[in-house]
């Protein structure tokens, strides 16, 4: 049902700008129906530069920068019967920058665009002003009509949000936030049949909307969420049940205090100390090992290596794990009990060993001879591993009233990915062939758990079935 809608981006001096006709058509060939750009133009940057953008971007790269551009880009993609739409999507617009503004929409207007893409209650009232007269879903501007878009920096989350929209303006379609979850896209759109939407396919690692990210963005080579990604060191994990103690009305506010202590440790940690006297808390062990299989996703990333704190986390479970299933005839256990650990013994012995295969096959592909993935590796590896997205897709697939699903290009080999998108949605049965164990649940933009009831075993039984594993899942959870 939906289709690509892809991002432009020609600055002046930019290596790409010869290439406007080249890579325009390369997305139409890949089933591209519409194109979304920024501009910031030379009476723009020369005033405020690119810091202060008058759209969602700051970096010239991502900008086209000239009216010549402009309308180039537009006179291409008119050529192969596409629609572009032209971002006014900045956080906020000040009394300064008014007229640079309306400068802009004038260019827009000249250059033959087909609409905007607008997150300010000024700029849909300004639209407003100078068009002659709305007309269903568009706004007619000099005997010519331009679509109205709702952009994600809007942070449109609700129904009642979008139906003060629609009610007051010639809405086509809305925009909304990556971070809104799979079960409320569903209800949103069903709620308004007659309306078009775009959602994002999958996302980066940030989880902030636009609208609410204070972080300024690529000033530098390293914008602020880069280095904090890539040099957050976790110092100490909060409790899982932190709002349970704090809205405890029985408790006192010392008592809060006391349950609250710094020297809280985690399932693992608490593992890991069990491991150097295991025989004194076993029974406690085991306890700990339940709770870790009903709360946590168990799995090796192969993308990772041995001493990152997800992994050492699964090889504490499996130390543990491996000594209760050893202990079993000494301590003379119940049955059932030693069924439980084996099933989940088993697993991670299948988890670490195929981690070790895809692990030194990752090394040798992206780092040689080197010991351990380096950073600028990373990107590629990571990128190669969101292919779980493909099930939002076809999620996706299945609504009429989504017009269009944006797909980051940025890192990405994007043009065979979109094409592997489309044989996933004309095909669903074909996404497991597509699998591999660099695909983990935390680098699914959305929760999938959705997708399959609520049930996290799905994942186990994709890795499962990726690995040609055919026996029990842990705890008497079958394949």
């Amino acid at each position: 049902m939906f289709s690509p809608i892809i991002w432009l981006g020609f600055n002046k001096g930019g290596k790409k700008r010869n290439d406007i006709e080249k890579i325009i058509s390369q997305h139409v060939e890949q089933g591209a129906k519409e194109f979304f750009c920024w501009y910031n133009p030379p009476y723009w940057h020369n005033k405020f530069g690119f810091e202060v953008s008058p759209n969602g971007r700051f970096a010239e790269h991502e900008q086209v920068t000239d009216f010549e551009s402009l309308q180039e880009v537009v006179a291409t993609v008119h050529k192969y019967w596409k629609k572009v739409m032209w971002n006014i999507n900045h956080r906020y617009y000040t009394d300064v920058c008014f007229e640079e503004v309306k400068q802009m929409i004038d260019d827009f207007i000249k250059a033959d665009i087909d609409g905007f893409i607008v997150s300010s209650m000024w700029i849909l009232e300004y639209l407003d002003s100078i068009s002659e007269w709305t007309w269903e879903k568009w706004y007619i501007i000099n005997w010519k009509k331009y679509q109205l878009n709702i952009s994600t920096i809007m942070a449109v989350y609700n129904e009642d949000a979008i139906r003060f929209l629609k009610e007051n303006y010639p809405i086509a379609k809305v925009i909304l936030s990556r971070e809104v979850t799979l079960p409320e896209i569903e209800k949103i759109l069903n709620a308004f049949p007659d309306l078009m939407f775009e959602v994002f396919g999958e996302g980066d690692f940030c989880r902030y909307n636009n609208w609410l990210c204070f972080a300024e963005h690529k000033y530098t080579d390293r914008d602020i969420c880069t280095v904090v990604l890539n040099d957050w060191v976790r110092k100490k994990a909060i409790r899982y049940d932190f709002r349970k103690i704090i809205q405890n009305e029985k408790l006192e506010n010392n008592e809060k205090v006391k349950e609250l202590d710094n020297e809280y440790l985690d399932e693992f940690e608490q593992l890991d100390n069990i491991l150097l006297e295991w025989w004194k808390d076993i029974e406690q062990a085991y306890k700990i090992v339940q709770q870790i299989v009903r709360k946590y996703i168990l799995y090796y990333d192969s993308l990772q290596g041995p001493r990152t704190k997800h992994n050492t986390n699964i090889t504490i479970l499996f130390d543990v794990v491996k000594l209760l299933k050893e202990s079993w005839q000494k301590f003379e256990w119940k049955l059932e009990y030693f069924e439980n650990i084996e099933n989940l013994y088993n697993y991670l012995e299948k988890e670490i060993k195929y981690w070790k295969k895809q692990y030194l096959e990752n090394l040798k592909q992206f780092v040689g001879e080197k010991f351990g993935v380096e950073a600028k590796y990373k990107d590629n590896l990571y990128n190669r591993s969101d292919n779980l997205n493909l099930y939002s897709y076809v999620f996706f697939d299945k609504f009429e009233n989504i017009d269009t699903v944006k797909f980051p290009t940025r890192w990405r080999n994007y043009l065979p990915k979109i094409q592997l998108i489309d044989e996933c949605v004309q095909n669903p049965d074909k996404i497991l062939e597509k699998l591999d164990l660099n695909c983990v649940p935390e680098r699914a933009h959305y929760d999938l758990k959705y997708l399959f009831d609520g049930d996290k075993y799905w994942f186990y039984n994709l890795r499962n079935r990726i690995t040609g594993w055919e026996q029990d899942l842990v705890w008497g959870q079958k394949s």
